[in-house]
């Protein structure tokens, strides 16, 4: 049974994809309003590989910042810690997100160039509708969605030829064929795996969630606008994976962020300009 053997990699830390301590350490204190910005340069600065993206993407067309950064300091001061917690997970993901996932009929630069559009498109959202939440919370609520697929990609192989036929002539959600053959969905595994990581509870009910916003229990809102932008960026043809288009937008989803279709129609005609705006990052 498939189930086994993926109980068995989420039980062995050794085989899941990791992030730098210090990942989990700067958004453990950055969940305090007052956190001190000498103390987080400080933790941020003890990964090199992190410092140094920080101040690559800090000084990016992208962040517009307003004088070169130089230091981690200097890019919370210019950025503010918000901006600077989002480069931060921004080069997290990257590490884990950028990597062939064959068995979903993805290449690593599919992936990451999608996952990063459903982060912005998300972000674009937010702030197009003038919702409550804030965007950068929703880029980095979009940015992670997918990170459950490098789990269960590796399991692929086994059945992949049983799973295609059946994708023929099944029109159910992909996911539902992920847990018939998996025993979890990537949703599941994306929730596991950000709980490990010791991930706010807001983060990991989207990640959970946001093909089904309507069992998000954390913050229905911000679940929808990441599982309308993720629709979006699949249907426009980019990061499609094995699954297609199999799942709708939620009408849930639709009426809770007040999204028309004329809103729909605008958002996919500006997918370029997002590409274009996010040149930088998708080489960080």
């Amino acid at each position: 049974m498939l189930k086994e053997k993926v109980d068995e990699v989420l039980k062995d830390v050794n085989k899941l994809p990791a992030i730098s301590s210090v990942v989990s350490k700067v958004l453990e204190k950055l969940q305090n309003p007052d956190v001190n910005i000498n103390e987080l340069a400080s933790e941020i600065s003890k990964d090199p590989a992190i410092t140094a993206s920080v101040i690559k993407i800090s000084n990016s067309a992208y962040y517009r910042a307003s004088k070169p950064i130089r230091t981690v300091s200097e890019a919370l001061m210019t950025l503010g810690t918000k901006t600077v917690k989002e480069i931060v997970l921004l080069t997290a993901a990257k590490g884990i997100l950028a990597q062939d996932l064959s068995s979903y009929q993805l290449e690593a630069a599919q992936l990451w160039s999608a996952s990063l559009l459903v982060a912005e498109m998300s972000s674009r959202i937010v702030q197009s509708k003038k919702l409550p939440i804030d965007k950068d919370l929703a880029f980095t609520s979009g940015l992670l969605c997918s990170v459950g697929k490098i789990v269960l990609a590796q399991f692929f192989q086994p059945v992949l030829f049983q799973l295609k036929n059946e994708l023929k002539e099944n029109k159910e959600p992909f996911p539902t064929l992920e847990k018939k053959y998996f025993g979890y969905t990537h949703m599941e595994i994306s929730e596991n795996l950000l709980t490990k990581w010791n991930f706010p509870p807001e983060l990991v009910d989207v990640v959970a969630n946001y093909l089904n916003p309507e069992n998000s229990k954390v913050n229905q809102l911000l679940t929808s606008v990441v599982h309308i932008a993720s629709i979006i960026i699949i249907v426009s043809g980019i990061g499609i994976d094995i699954g297609g288009e199999s799942v709708p937008i939620s009408p849930i989803a639709l009426s809770l962020t007040g999204i028309t279709d004329a809103d729909i129609e605008n958002y996919f005609l500006h997918i370029p300009d997002l590409q274009a705006g996010l040149a930088d990052l998708l080489n960080v």
